[in-house]
């Protein structure tokens, strides 16, 4: 079974300059964990909810700095209003794993456990042509065991 077979075409986007406000806005519009990133057409990296959480947490240097960092919430929820305003090109995972939607479904797969990811973009000739996670392809694999 190829990419092809199990993607889904429908793929949530948005654009490097976005600032991320604007990108939690989409995902939770999408109700997805991670959006495309593209500019002209071409795929040019992934942001995901992780990506922004880790963004929002004290730097490692911070918390060695001062212990207070890792408690205070209220250093938190500034830091994450201030993050707010960032864009996405800043904390966007580049370059892109991407795969071609005629690779089997597990070659996909293993690529992703290896990168641990959870979702890559399918582009084929360059031209984004769909989105593919792990669960897809697990859901499909416990469906052909039965």
């Amino acid at each position: 079974m190829k990419v092809s077979d199990i993607m889904m075409t429908k793929v949530c986007t948005i654009r490097p300059d976005s600032t991320l406000k604007e990108c939690t806005a989409v995902l939770n519009e999408c109700k997805v964990n991670g959006l495309v990133v593209v500019e002209k057409d071409k795929v040019v990296g992934v942001i995901t909810k992780t990506d922004i959480f880790k963004a929002v947490l004290p730097r490692y240097p911070d918390i060695i700095e001062e212990e207070r960092y890792v408690s205070d919430l209220e250093y938190i929820e500034e830091r994450a209003k201030k993050l707010f305003e960032m864009k996405v090109r800043d904390i966007m995972g580049t370059p892109p794993i991407t795969v071609n939607s005629d690779i089997p479904i597990i070659k996909a797969g293993s690529t992703m456990v290896l990168r641990r990811v959870k979702q890559v973009p399918v582009v084929d000739k360059e031209k984004l042509v769909g989105i593919i996670t792990l669960t897809d392809i697990i859901n499909n694999l416990i469906k052909k065991m039965k």
